[in-house]
């Protein structure tokens, strides 16, 4: 699935730099930081209802 959103440039630059550092793609980068802020709030995503 693919999702878009805007963000502001500086924003861009500075995860561009952190998934350089970790040598991993931006997109990737991103969905790990965001599995990792539904783990940090308890949320198990595997068993969430897909919505439409």
């Amino acid at each position: 699935m693919t999702l878009s959103f805007k963000v502001d440039p500086q924003l861009k630059d500075a995860l561009l730099k952190l998934a350089d550092k970790e040598n991993r793609t931006l997109s990737n980068y991103v969905v790990t930081a965001l599995m990792k802020h539904l783990e940090n709030h308890d949320i198990d995503w595997r068993k969430e209802t897909p919505k439409k």
